[in-house]
């Protein structure tokens, strides 16, 4: 289980935002209430960024945004309600350079998209397709940035757990060789496929089956992201990707191109490197 370092500070001022750094992506997010908005310094805050407003009906209706001036637009929805909201989060780099507006056009609609795909959140006029126009490398970057973010939100009390399974059935390694190493107990994830370079992290996979076809790519920490959201286990994200009750998505992505090979094919080459790193 991963972690991310968080530094907190918490004001004496109870009307002040409470701030979060998050130190491996040097995000700082800031955490308020409505009735305090304008605590927010505008000399730190009227900088790019992204925002989730959330309400306190229990409903669980939240509202993605992102703007060039975080402050300025949280201003705007105080005066001109979408949503009902009730407390607020607004995240921005804390770097010299800060978020551009590519980046934060990215990241609204990648959460706006992990956050609709939870059955107990429902998304209020969020973006569900971010920007595609940033090159690769950087859509790996701002991928890492999203996780940092969803943390941010369980810090604000908000529920974003998945009711999808991490594993199926289909993610069960089938041995090309026979193993008898630590790994032969052990599920092979395509995080593994990635740390041992058998699969780059932006690599687009491709799957056709029952005459739908869908697109996914790899992040950096081995998960595949379809429309916006991520997910640990290729069949999930295959049977996410067509629509379709279930699909074995070790078979049905093809690495490359629709013609290229199975992602099986390369689990199965995996296998065969830790046999015979045991033998050594």
């Amino acid at each position: 289980m991963s972690t991310t370092p968080v530094n907190v500070q918490i004001p004496s001022d109870t009307e002040a935002p409470i701030i979060a750094d998050f130190v491996e992506h040097a995000l700082r997010v800031a955490y308020f209430d409505r009735l305090h908005w304008a605590s927010l310094p505008s000399s730190d805050w009227d900088e790019p960024g992204v925002y989730i407003l959330m309400t306190s009906d229990g409903s669980n209706r939240v509202y993605v945004g992102q703007a060039r001036r975080l402050r300025t637009r949280l201003q705007k929805h105080n005066s001109n309600e979408k949503l009902p909201w009730r407390r607020a989060l607004a995240v921005k780099r804390d770097t010299t350079a800060g978020f551009n507006t590519a980046e934060t056009g990215y990241l609204e609609g990648r959460i706006a998209a992990e956050l609709n795909a939870l059955h107990q959140i429902t998304v209020v006029e969020g973006q569900t397709s971010g920007d595609e126009t940033l090159p690769k490398h950087m859509m790996i970057s701002l991928d890492a940035f999203v996780k940092s973010i969803l943390g941010a939100l369980r810090l604000a009390g908000l529920d974003v757990s998945r009711n999808n399974p991490q594993t199926q059935v289909e993610d069960e390694p089938r041995l090309a060789v026979p193993d008898t190493s630590a790994n032969a107990s052990r599920t092979v994830t395509v995080a593994d496929l990635v740390s041992s370079g058998l699969i780059q992290a932006g690599q687009t996979l491709f799957l056709s089956q029952g005459g739908k076809e869908a697109e996914g790519s790899v992040t950096a920490d081995g998960e595949i992201i379809v429309r916006g959201v991520s997910y640990k286990s290729p069949s999930t994200a295959a049977a996410k990707a067509l629509e379709l009750q279930s699909s074995n998505g070790w078979t049905t992505w093809k690495v490359g191109n629709k013609f290229g090979p199975p992602l099986d094919l390369l689990r199965n080459q995996w296998n065969e490197q830790q046999a015979e790193e045991a033998e050594r």
